[in-house]
């Protein structure tokens, strides 16, 4: 299984910061399918296929674990871009 790791600083507020994270966790849904739901400040997003993530949502910095499955270990590159640019779109000021 492979693990995909991102660690961001960013300066929001906690409703701003879960706001956009909510959002993000939303565009996760409407374009690859699966579902998430909060727990806390953490994020769990499961789509069948083997990709689970958790989106940890902390007071300076935010960090996304995703873990892949066989299959989806083939596409890990692609599912880092994927993610940067995500937070990227998602997190810019």
């Amino acid at each position: 299984m492979a693990l995909v790791r991102i660690s961001r600083g960013h300066r929001l507020g906690g409703a701003e910061l879960r706001g956009r994270v909510d959002a993000l966790a939303a565009s996760l849904v409407a374009r690859y399918g699966g579902d998430y739901r909060w727990q806390g400040d953490l994020v769990h997003y499961r789509r069948v296929g083997g990709v689970d993530a958790e989106i940890h949502c902390g007071e300076d910095q935010l960090r996304v674990d995703v873990s892949l499955g066989p299959l989806a270990g083939f596409l890990r590159g692609t599912i880092e871009r994927e993610i940067n640019a995500a937070l990227d779109r998602h997190l810019g000021d």
